[in-house]
């Protein structure tokens, strides 16, 4: 087994909506969205873990969470065995120097009014105090640009001039310029066509060989995960359902949910046969949420005592394990 580099322990992120003086001041009114709600996950060191599910599920929560971008109210997040939750402001932003997240919206994380060479040597101003060797931080942006298949020309434009897969190459080199040892990469094929997608893939494949990065890879598309992935876990409104290595999740699927999510993945070529397994009913909100089993409501399976117990997770074998009541 390889040494654990992030640890999630328990982790929950609930937001609290309401309106009016009361709300505010005494909680009255107050709905709670349990966005992610008692999560546990370990992140080996030089591997990528897969986190999939359907869109509100809470991955990209959870991975924000991670670099506090969104409070948690309780749980840990255990960084090289310290609590990233308890750290102090300095704390933080010394994780953030070791800890980098790709964002889904390859634009959108980019200052518009900023060149691609300031955007990428931003964190090196910030972390390297090279603010005086213009030199030195003109090289270095060059070196960065190249190691993601990028002119050293391109430093001089804006984020308007580039196509959706070179600013997706933007922001990676940015998330790889102060050298981390761990790249939350949530969603970071979206809006691509499958031709610039599968090099962003082969990209970020070969910067974790040669740079030795953990990956968390949080997707919604299943192939993408199944390539890239060595470990993987499958959400459902805010709780892991099953998890485990890919290659023993995808060869022995136990949880209803992780067999239907599956089975609407497309198959293609001779002898494939599509056997999609079609959930009825709606998810339901994670305002109100049912008690027992989450995927009680939409489960074929689904028996009484599922109504009305939580499930826990089983012990698979070989690290694989599902929450159901059934099993």
């Amino acid at each position: 087994m390889g040494l654990d580099l992030i640890e999630i322990k328990n982790l929950k992120v609930h937001f609290f909506l309401g309106k009016g003086l009361l709300s505010k001041l005494f909680g009255k009114g107050l709905s709670i969205v349990h966005a992610v709600d008692g999560v546990n996950l370990s992140i080996q060191k030089g591997r990528t873990f897969g986190l999939v599910g359907e869109s509100g599920c809470g991955k990209s929560t959870l991975g924000q969470a991670i670099f506090r971008l969104v409070e948690s109210i309780g749980g840990e997040v255990l960084f090289k065995g310290q609590d990233v939750l308890k750290m102090s402001h300095k704390g933080v932003r010394n994780f953030r120097e070791k800890a980098q997240i790709i964002f889904q919206d390859q634009f959108g994380c980019l200052n518009p009014r900023m060149t691609a060479g300031q955007i990428i040597a931003e964190p090196l101003r910030i972390y390297r105090s090279l603010k005086n060797d213009d030199g030195d931080l003109h090289q270095k942006v060059s070196e960065l640009l190249e190691a993601v298949n990028l002119t050293p020309e391109a430093a001089l434009k804006f984020p308007s001039e580039f196509s959706g897969g070179e600013a997706r190459r933007i922001g990676v080199a940015r998330a790889i310029a102060l050298k981390p040892d761990f790249i939350v990469a949530d969603e970071p094929t979206s809006g691509l066509d499958i031709s610039t997608a599968a090099t962003i893939l082969n990209l970020m494949q070969d910067l974790q060989e040669r740079l030795d990065l953990t990956y968390l890879w949080i997707s919604h598309n299943i192939d993408e995960v199944k390539y890239m992935s060595d470990d993987i876990a499958v959400m459902y409104l805010g709780r892991v359902l099953e998890t485990g290595k890919t290659q023993d999740v995808f060869k022995n699927m136990a949880h209803p949910y992780a067999r239907a999510l599956f089975s609407a993945v497309p198959k293609v070529g001779a002898g494939q046969r599509e056997n999609k397994i079609l959930l009825k009913g709606e998810i339901p909100s994670p305002i109100n949420l049912p008690s027992g089993c989450r995927f009680y409501s939409r489960c074929s399976y689904a028996e009484k005592k599922c109504r009305n117990e939580e499930p826990q997770m089983v012990d698979l074998g070989s690290g694989h394990y599902a929450a159901c009541s059934l099993l």
